[in-house]
């Protein structure tokens, strides 16, 4: 039996997971279509010899905003596995952005925001696994 301030944080983990998916669905799109703000130069994905951005999109759609979807609905049903769901979903992200920084180092703002994120998240499910161990 799960709390009411169990719930409470389960909904507030679901919640952010699905708008961090939703961003990087956002993101991935952007990228595959270059949109305005997203059509960055091919030349910084040299090092790993690819000649658009396509396929770096379909990966920020499927990988990133995959897990993340995925690790919402453990928290939207409130199932004891989404704190470890949640924390998977961020050990990609953690690998995404390592990627970004080691392959095209620090471009823009929106990285770092997304450092802070993932702090966000990793707290998020740190909070959710104590409320539901408490439970």
């Amino acid at each position: 039996m799960t709390t009411a301030r169990t719930r409470a944080t389960m909904r507030l983990l679901a919640t952010f997971e699905s708008l961090l998916a939703a961003s990087a669905v956002y993101g991935g799109v952007s990228l595959i279509a270059r949109a305005p703000g997203f059509a960055m130069p091919v030349e910084w994905l040299a090092p790993l010899g690819l000649t658009s951005w396509v396929l770096p999109g379909f990966a920020l759609v499927l990988v990133v905003g995959g897990s993340l979807a995925a690790a919402s609905v453990f928290a939207w049903r409130s199932d004891f596995r989404a704190p470890a769901a949640a924390l998977a979903a961020g050990a990609v992200l953690t690998g995404w952005l390592a990627i970004q920084f080691g392959v095209i180092g620090v471009r823009a703002p929106v990285q770092w925001v997304t450092v802070g994120l993932l702090a966000v998240l990793i707290g998020l499910a740190l909070l959710a696994r104590h409320r539901l161990v408490a439970s």
